[in-house]
């Protein structure tokens, strides 16, 4: 019986052809793995989380290093926030915690997103459109300011410290915001007053002065309809990696 002969470059195609075939459906395996697993386990299957935080890394290229920049490192000029430390303004830096801000945003208009805490502009005569909090003269905001840089260590004006303890206890009302012990809300947006990591800054007398007199509003786009629920998860996975290093690395 003669065996048919194919040339050699088509057989070549057909082999090809079907390794793409075999990739495609081993990728939409990987997909539904991805979907049907619960976010903050999926970084304790190393090839689950390879996988997405693999893709992810081309998500955020293209859809969010134009303001955290390639690295993740973010930028203290314009409060874009560092993502590769241990340090989280909203929640606690679970994938889910991730996720929620890529889905809803922050502060992007749309209902689900974060937008309870709004810093106020305490040099104008309203600082706030939605609170009734009176402005803080010159003076005061430098009150503050020394209040705040004495919770952090730094060498104050004792006298002029007390003076803005008062007033972040009482009239200014950051605590309701920053709470009693200036240490913050990640259930709320509200970073922690008392450490050396800052949004918006150096941590300097003029930074502090600054945010306190002129107002932090930042804003996170929401990327719910604009990427897919897969690049969505990827993306978070990928952030997450950027600061758990180790992640990925037990097998599931």
């Amino acid at each position: 019986m003669t065996r048919l002969k194919r040339p050699l470059g088509l057989a070549l195609a057909g082999a090809a052809i079907l390794a793409c075939g075999v990739h495609g459906l081993r990728t939409m395996q990987m997909e539904r793995r991805l979907l049907r697993a619960a976010p903050d386990t999926i970084p304790t299957n190393s090839v689950l989380f390879g996988f997405a935080a693999g893709r992810g890394a081309g998500t955020f290229r293209s859809s969010c290093a134009s303001c955290h920049g390639l690295s993740g490192k973010g930028d203290t000029a314009q409060g874009v926030p560092d993502l590769t430390d241990s340090d989280w303004l909203y929640g606690t830096g679970t994938v889910g915690d991730i996720e929620k801000v890529v889905y809803y945003g922050i502060r992007s208009h749309n209902p689900r997103g974060w937008h309870l805490a709004v810093m106020p502009v305490f040099a104008q005569p309203v600082p706030s459109p939605t609170e009734k909090i009176p402005p803080l003269t010159p003076h005061g905001l430098q009150a503050v300011t020394e209040y705040l840089l004495s919770r952090g260590g730094q060498p104050t004006d004792r006298a002029l410290a007390m003076e803005g303890a008062a007033i972040y206890a009482s009239s200014g009302g950051c605590y309701d915001c920053h709470t009693a012990d200036a240490k913050g809300d990640s259930a709320i947006g509200a970073p922690n007053l008392t450490d050396s990591i800052w949004l918006y800054g150096d941590g300097s007398r003029q930074a502090i002065y600054d945010s306190i007199a002129y107002g932090r509003q930042g804003v996170c786009p929401a990327w719910t309809g604009r990427l897919s629920a897969e690049q969505m998860l990827e993306v978070s996975l990928y952030v997450y990696s950027l600061s758990h290093p180790a992640a990925g690395r037990q097998q599931s």
